[in-house]
């Protein structure tokens, strides 16, 4: 298949001026020829060309006639008309521009000013065409579900515009380094077979390189945007597709399909069909970008309603439960049912916790998770928090001891549970971790105040278990441990700190581990409140 030439009716009385037209544009448009104002007309209305050349005196109908009747009919009145006159004055000029003429060309013609002429009006008739087809793609997928017959469809009208064999949309299948063929459109008149389902295989340098060329300015990107693309797919896979023309298309900076234009014959694709492919592919970017939100938020509101149900069912039976237990404190439990009791209602809390903390870092995920603000006393809270960890650090006959700066504020302003919550989750951790008759030090200081504003340090060391290099690095991600094997020995859903750290960012602070497996851990976090 061949590039569509763009057509021009020129029409003016004498032959002699239509056929040097001819000679001057035959070579790159398709000529339609009129001899007569009314007759143009009809040729205008039968082949819409994309631009009519229209002498100025003619014998039935003149120039300014003709181009009243084309501007007024809806059919013809976007067809750019540039006149040909013999007629050297302003005033012939300003009342043709007046009825709407693009451009003027006098007479006798030369060739190079006939071309520039006619191509500047043909490059602003590609322009406005493609803007039409974009604004038209960009209106139907803001108007409608994207799915996959609205994917091919966009393909065909893109196809049908350009006349090209086939139109491919390549999804890419990041964990194997490969495109797959989803979607494409073909040309009935080509002889080509479906390419649904191809694979094209890329390696981790090629997508990285492809990626890259985001990085690039805007006008590199728009020139030749295909080059690098051709070049790693030509490299193994020169089978798949033979002349083509191709450009990514990215979410967030990573590449997340190819779209791809391709022909049976050899030709060369012109700047305007690299131009309009790359408009494409910026649409089909913010169509799936789209698209991912919109799933993601689904399982924002799926995930949430979930949890909350969840949380609901489940604080109904340990509120009673944990309601019972009082009532038996209240009127004496028995001798030997005194430690079990203890047990239950211990673990009811530690249930009661880890709902907390899901509905937490689920509110986190979705933006819903705020810091509270009121005046709290720190050493009071601490100290009350070092009694309940002292008693369970007892149980396993562990020494904790605590130094509390004398310098830190009687009265700050910030989210008492939620500091409450990180210190218990660090400390909890240390007696967990820690062997029986271990050693835990709690140390809180002030190492900053300024403009009100006041900075704590509080640091947590054991001598327990330790955590390996490899174990660092993955402790604040959600829903992972240290030991995350079926047989660990530790319980826990591993939320805790990931939880505790998105807190002390909120507070404005930063958290530090320093730990040696086997030998104990230190866990130095900063946090920052008014005073």
């Amino acid at each position: 298949m061949q590039n569509k030439k763009n057509s021009i009716l020129v029409v003016d009385d004498e032959r002699d001026n239509i056929s040097s037209l001819k000679i001057i544009l035959s070579p790159e448009y398709k000529v339609y020829a009129s001899t007569k104002g009314k007759d143009a007309i009809e040729t205008a209305h039968e082949f819409l060309p994309d631009i009519i050349l229209l002498d100025v005196l003619m014998p039935d109908m003149d120039g300014y006639d003709v181009i009243t009747a084309l501007k007024n009919s809806e059919k013809t009145r976007d067809i750019p008309v540039i006149f040909i006159t013999g007629l050297d004055n302003s005033s012939a000029e300003i009342k043709g521009l007046a009825l709407g003429a693009a451009d003027y060309i006098l007479k006798p013609f030369h060739p190079a000013i006939v071309k520039l002429r006619v191509q500047h009006q043909v490059q602003l008739v590609e322009r406005h065409r493609q803007q039409t087809l974009m604004t038209k793609i960009a209106h139907n997928f803001l108007v409608n579900s994207s799915n996959d017959e609205l994917y091919t469809g966009t393909l065909k009208v893109m196809g049908e515009f350009i006349g090209n064999t086939a139109i491919l949309l390549y999804k890419l299948n990041a964990n194997q380094n490969v495109i797959v063929c989803q979607n494409e459109w073909m040309n009935p008149a080509a002889n080509m077979d479906s390419r649904i389902g191809t694979i094209i295989k890329l390696t981790e340098e090629s997508i990285s390189d492809i990626n890259n060329l985001l990085s690039n300015s805007e006008k590199e990107l728009c020139l030749k945007p295909e080059d690098i693309i051709i070049q790693k797919i030509k490299k193994s896979n020169s089978h798949l597709l033979e002349n083509f023309i191709a450009t990514p298309i990215y979410i967030k900076g990573r590449m997340n399909a190819i779209l791809v234009l391709t022909s049976e014959d050899k030709r060369e694709w012109s700047e305007s069909e690299t131009g309009l492919i790359v408009l494409a592919a910026s649409i089909f970017s913010g169509v799936f970008e789209r698209n991912e939100i919109q799933h993601n938020e689904y399982l924002g509101r799926v995930k949430t309603e979930f949890l909350s149900r969840m949380s609901h069912e489940m604080r109904t039976p340990l509120n009673a439960i944990m309601g019972i237990l009082q009532v038996f404190d209240l009127l004496g439990v028995p001798e030997n049912l005194k430690e079990n009791c203890s047990l239950m209602n211990s673990s009811a809390r530690t249930l009661l916790r880890l709902i907390d903390d899901v509905l937490d870092i689920s509110d986190m995920e979705y933006g819903m998770y705020k810091l509270a603000n009121a005046p709290f006393d720190f050493k009071l809270m601490a100290r009350e928090i070092l009694r309940n960890a002292d008693e369970n650090a007892s149980k396993k006959n562990q020494i904790l001891d605590c130094k509390i700066d004398p310098a830190i504020p009687a009265s700050l302003i910030g989210d008492e549970k939620r500091l409450r919550q990180v210190i218990n989750t660090f400390l909890s951790n240390a007696v967990k971790f820690t062997a029986e008759e271990g050693e835990i030090f709690f140390d809180a200081r002030l190492i900053d105040e300024e403009n009100e504003i006041v900075t704590l340090q509080i640091e947590i060391t054991d001598n327990g278990i330790g955590i390996s290099k490899e174990q660092q690095d993955k402790l604040f991600s959600v829903f992972e441990q240290g030991d995350g094997g079926l047989t660990r020995d530790y319980d826990g859903l591993g939320i805790g700190l990931a939880l505790s750290k998105r807190i002390i960012d909120m507070m404005g602070g930063n958290i530090r581990v320093e730990s040696q497996f086997g030998k104990g851990s230190k866990f130095n976090f900063t946090c920052k409140f008014k005073r």
